[in-house]
């Protein structure tokens, strides 16, 4: 038996301090691109009602973290920014304000029971644009997460978008039944196509669709996919979505974009609120997705409002290891000196760290010789040393250039003004 004590529960981590470090510097340059789109910083509580997320799906609703309150509430730890954030605009923000531009950078809870090596906490950040219908606001989210790729420094990805409509239309116009329906889609979720292929192969159904239908991991592409396609269906709803795809091709090509994205006609909406468009990111390195979003339309009437919506959120924790291999840099914040004093300076020296600190140098004190205190500010990479030989005097190492100078304590504060 482990020593619980020693270890962390499945699927949560520890973070060293370079560690935090990076992810920290990541997630700054997120939100940066987020800022610089119109965005404004939201945060959400960690708990919520479970009625929260009832729209979000059963499947979903099996991995989260359930717990009863002393009130006898059913609580849950988010999963999922969306809801949360679609309850905060429909109760504290009225149709006056739309359109609202929000995004997060929160940890996640999620039981991955079926996805071995996942996390269960996780970090995603993400935006949400409330109160914008239609094609313009659907570009403006995917033109973002693009850019936020390419931000990070990530140039080998694609953005594969897909319609909630067009699958459901296509077996509508088939004529396959809603049983069949449900069993197809869910063997596309778990990418077993030859299942799909069997499923298909028994129904009686036109053959130009069902040989498509048999050929869905073909149907990937550029706009390509969606002219091929164009010409198999007739009714209404799958031609309506591949017609709106069209004019997200159109958008994005239109601004140097579209060989960042490509199309997926046999996408199926993995959270039951997706209405519109729906896309996942995939970058070279990774076996899953680091990306995912889509248009939410009705997700708001549960919260008693009527309001559009889209989004999309980075999962932070999948582009690291991808942006560390790549050799990707942030900017980290570090000691710039190492402070230490003689018995006679230390007054002198903590007060005077203080002050410092205070008009912004990040200053370690150290407890030891001096000698070894300069082989530790060259080991950790630090600029310099200071050392208090009393309460007016200091003298100071330059550990890059390997001088040393004495000067008045008065004349160090003055330097620093």
């Amino acid at each position: 038996m482990i020593n619980k004590r020693l270890h962390t529960p499945e699927g949560v981590k520890d973070f060293k301090p370079e560690e935090y470090a990076y992810k920290k510097g990541i997630e700054k340059i997120i939100e940066t691109t987020f800022i610089s789109n119109g965005y404004r910083r939201v945060n959400t509580p960690t708990l919520e009602f479970s009625e929260v997320f009832a729209e979000v799906g059963s499947d979903a609703e099996l991995e989260r973290y359930r717990f009863l309150s002393r009130e006898g509430d059913i609580l849950v730890m988010r999963s999922d920014m969306t809801p949360a954030i679609c309850r905060l605009a429909a109760t504290a923000y009225s149709n006056e304000d739309l359109p609202l531009r929000f995004y997060y950078i929160e940890n996640m809870f999620r039981y991955n029971e079926k996805n071995q090596g996942k996390q269960r906490e996780f970090t995603q950040g993400g935006i949400e644009l409330i109160g914008e219908a239609g094609i313009e606001g659907d570009c403006e989210v995917l033109i973002c997460a693009v850019s936020s790729l390419l931000n990070l420094g990530l140039d080998s990805f694609k953005i594969d978008i897909g319609h909630s409509e067009f699958l459901e239309g296509a077996l509508e116009e088939a004529g396959v039944s809603d049983e069949a329906s449900s069993k197809i889609k869910a063997a596309i979720i778990d990418k077993n196509y030859v299942k799909v292929s069997e499923i298909i192969d028994s129904l009686d159904i036109k053959k130009e669709i069902k040989d498509f239908l048999c050929d869905l991991p073909l149907y990937l592409g550029g706009s390509e996919v969606l002219s091929k396609a164009v010409e198999i269906f007739s009714s209404e709803k799958p031609l309506r979505a591949l017609e709106y795809m069209q004019k997200i091709s159109d958008c994005l090509k239109g601004c140097g974009l579209d060989k960042y994205v490509s199309f997926d006609l046999g996408i199926v909406p993995q959270l039951e609120y997706y209405t519109g468009i729906i896309f996942r990111g995939y970058a070279l390195g990774s076996g899953y997705s680091v990306l995912s979003g889509g248009r939410y339309d009705r997700l708001s009437l549960s919260f008693e409002r009527s309001f559009s919506a889209v989004g999309f959120a980075l999962k932070i924790d999948e582009l690291i290891p991808l942006l560390e291999n790549k050799g990707v840099k942030v900017k980290k914040k570090k000691t710039d000196t190492l402070l230490l004093y003689s018995e006679k300076g230390k007054n002198a020296a903590l007060s005077t760290g203080i002050k410092l600190r205070k008009g912004g140098m990040n200053i370690e004190n150290y407890y030891g010789e001096i000698d070894k205190a300069i082989k530790y500010a060259e080991d950790k990479g630090l600029g310099g040393v200071i050392y208090f030989i009393d309460n007016e005097n200091v003298k100071l190492y330059n550990v890059n250039e390997g001088e040393e100078t004495v000067v008045k304590i008065s004349e160090l504060l003055g330097a620093e003004e």
